[in-house]
């Protein structure tokens, strides 16, 4: 127990650092990519990421994060050989720097665990660089600062042009070898950016040295953290082994086979019509409003005492669309008695700010509201499936009691435990992803794509080429992007919002084959 709450103290005590050094990265993000998009070898910028980087080292110094402290060190050490020309800014120097303050952000984003990282692999292509003793593969070339004209953040219509034609390039192979892309990257899952909680790591490893058994309180426990968390009582939580099971559980203990239907809408997760197959009602999807707005008035009106219950996704997949909070809280008043609203809210961590975007405010005063929740995506647990529903709490029970005694793997329920507990994980996730997801977005509508402002770990998007081409293209490339065949959208995709370099790897692949 007191070893417990020593940890929860030093994550508590580090978060002020943990927020300001992601801040102070962000400001350095901004430097980093100038002086890649001008390859000239501005002092200003250079002094501005050294300064910086050196007050990271020095908080780092104070709070007694050794690794942290070692990987600023040797960042600033290459700004200080670049600031005095005696290496060279090409791009070689910066794949190394932002692939270093990448794993920085990693590394701050699990401060209380830092010492757990084996940091020689990444400090050292660090010393190598500062020692000269890398090859140059370019000179630095300077040239006049261009100032860039502001871009207009207006509202973008979801109209179709016809899709020009391109060349295909010939130069897949050297932009792989400019950016040092040696395996395919992922912007297709969604995967956390972040990677994996140390916490969560940590946790595991000491769950499998006991896998004879299994602590049978660590439901209850996870349970009253997210009670905690959510601002609610621990009997309203259902826990899972993904939210979709908890769809499935709520549709198979409310509907009558044959009469009752689902209400939902087009083009959304294929999902949703295989568990309202599985337990033998239809699912209808209405048609959608423009720039894929659900049509939550529509939805209102179609249903009746036979629709047991109304699915919608917020943010929406795939649009990342984002639905107000209280506009969901005046639909479930204005549906029939007998209809559940069923939120889906797997990724509204990710929304901006969240509490205008959550439903959960709601539940006390709408019974019939249920919001679902997921471990995968803002907590890194993806390839653990873990996730839970909040209810009113005798709707909780009987889904409960319609379950399988220990439905879940204690190794999962313990691995969602750890990762709760680990804050300074989580908030640098959603930081890094509400920060990438400006850029991101920004950067398509200035390579002349189609951009559908979202609200969470991805963004949706249509290209002035054939879709098809583009997509295979990046393949080429070496980045894996969404084409949305699956949904009905042939036409459209989404890449996944990853860490700095993932980020700028892919806005460059864009511009590579649409110039």
């Amino acid at each position: 127990m007191t070893t417990q709450s020593n940890i929860h103290h030093d994550e508590d005590s580090l978060q002020p650092f943990v927020e300001q050094s992601l801040d102070r990265l962000d400001q350095i993000e901004k430097d980093l990519m100038r002086l890649e998009k001008t390859e000239y070898l501005d002092p200003e910028s250079i002094t501005r990421i050294y300064s910086t980087i050196l007050a990271i080292k020095e908080s780092a110094n104070l709070n007694a994060v050794d690794n942290i402290t070692k990987v600023a060190g040797g960042i600033a050490e290459v700004m200080d050989k670049l600031f005095k020309k005696e290496i060279v800014l090409n791009s070689t120097s910066i794949n190394i720097l932002i692939d270093a303050f990448d794993n920085l952000t990693e590394i701050i984003g699990n401060a209380s665990h830092s010492k757990s990282f084996d940091i020689e692999p990444l400090i050292s292509p660090l010393h190598e660089l500062a020692s000269g003793s890398l090859p140059e593969t370019a000179a630095p070339v300077e040239k006049e600062t261009v100032k860039e004209e502001p871009v207009s953040t207006a509202e973008v219509k979801a109209e179709y042009s016809a899709p020009k034609t391109i060349k295909k390039s010939a130069s897949a192979s050297s932009f792989k070898k400019r950016y040092g892309i040696t395996k395919e990257i992922d912007l297709y899952s969604n995967s956390n950016p972040i990677g994996v909680s140390k916490a969560v790591s940590l946790a595991m490893e000491r769950m499998s040295t006991c896998c004879n058994a299994f602590e049978e309180n660590n439901i209850d426990s996870l349970k009253f953290g997210l009670a905690k968390r959510h601002d609610v009582n621990e009997n309203q939580i259902v826990i899972a082994t993904a939210s979709i099971e908890i769809l499935d559980l709520l549709l198979r203990i409310s509907v009558t086979p044959g009469r009752d239907h689902i209400l939902s809408y087009s083009n959304g997760l294929p999902e949703y019509s295989s568990v309202a197959a599985l337990c033998g009602v239809e699912l209808l999807r209405l048609r959608r409003g423009r720039n894929f707005m659900p049509p939550l008035d529509q939805l209102v009106a179609q249903a009746n005492d036979n629709t047991a219950a109304v699915l919608i996704t917020n943010p929406d997949i795939p649009s990342g669309y984002g639905i107000a909070g209280e506009e969901i809280a005046t639909m479930v008043n204005l549906l029939p008695d007998r209809t559940l609203l069923i939120v889906d809210e797997r990724s509204v961590e990710f929304s901006w700010p969240e509490d205008d975007y959550t439903a959960l405010h709601y539940l006390n005063k709408a019974p019939n509201l249920i919001v679902l929740r997921s471990f995968s995506w803002s907590f890194g647990l993806r390839g653990l499936r873990l996730g839970y529903g909040i209810m009113n709490s005798s709707l909780a029970r009987k889904l409960e009691d319609s379950r399988l005694p220990i439905p879940i793997s204690p190794v999962n329920v313990g691995a969602g435990l750890a990762a709760l507990n680990h804050s300074e994980f989580y908030y640098s996730t959603i930081a890094l992803i509400i920060k990438g997801r400006e850029r991101m977005e920004k950067g398509l509508q200035d390579a002349g794509c189609t951009v559908y402002p979202g609200q969470s770990n991805f963004v949706m998007f249509s290209v002035p080429v054939a879709a098809n081409t583009f997509y295979e293209e990046m393949l080429a490339r070496g980045l894996h992007v969404r084409k949305l065949d699956e949904f009905g959208l042939p036409d459209l995709m989404t890449a996944s919002i990853g860490n700095n370099s993932r980020n700028r790897t892919f806005l460059a692949a864009v511009n590579d084959i649409l110039e």
